[in-house]
């Protein structure tokens, strides 16, 4: 059996033109496209998924994998590298700035944060409040478990493993095990 990696980069020309046709599209129809190609099955959703995310994002790598039914919001604020694998049921905003490098694997129903409330306000509404934009960043060669929250602001550094429903809330050091709630360190891996 083929590995994704050879499969994209037999179809890489046809997809480099199509990104260039679409890219020519309003963004509200793009996004509209990926909408309705989100549930498509197959390697045709995942090709119809890919060529809507690049024609979006800020920049985006080959071979990108976007599992069926993950929710991608603010693209034109995301940078996402080569080898990235986002699993299926996702829900990532992007408004306030993203950055994921190549060879990262995120798990199904991971949610990615870049704005919060600034709920310290007593004197308005939470839903009032002004939205904080905190770019969130996670760097290559990061593997991010299942059902992972992963809050505005925080990087997780290279190398790092975060654990099946973990929510981080701080940074993640490089080569690090982190798992829980809140996220906590518990082991390092070796960088060599």
């Amino acid at each position: 059996m083929a590995r994704g990696r050879d499969i994209f980069a037999a179809a890489k020309p046809l997809i480099s033109g199509t990104v260039w046709l679409l890219q020519r599209l309003p963004r509200g129809l793009r996004y509209g496209l990926l909408a309705v190609f989100r549930g498509t099955p197959g390697l045709i959703g995942i090709g119809l998924r890919y060529i809507c995310v690049r024609s979006l994002a800020r920049s985006c790598g080959d071979n990108v994998f976007i599992g069926a039914y993950t929710f991608l919001t603010y693209l034109e604020n995301c940078d996402i590298g080569d080898h990235v694998s986002i699993r299926e049921f996702c829900d990532i905003g992007a408004l306030g700035g993203l950055s994921i490098g190549s060879n990262v694997s995120i798990a199904s129903g991971t949610v990615i944060l870049t704005t919060e409330h600034d709920y310290r306000q007593s004197t308005t509404l939470i839903r009032d409040a002004p939205t904080l934009l905190k770019p969130t960043m996670i760097e290559e060669d990061v593997w991010i478990g299942s059902q992972v929250g992963i809050t505005a602001g925080v990087t997780i550094g290279r190398g790092s493993v975060i654990g099946l429903g973990a929510v981080v809330t701080k940074s993640i050091p490089a080569y690090s095990i982190a798992v829980g709630v809140p996220a906590r360190v518990i082991d390092q891996r070796s960088s060599e």
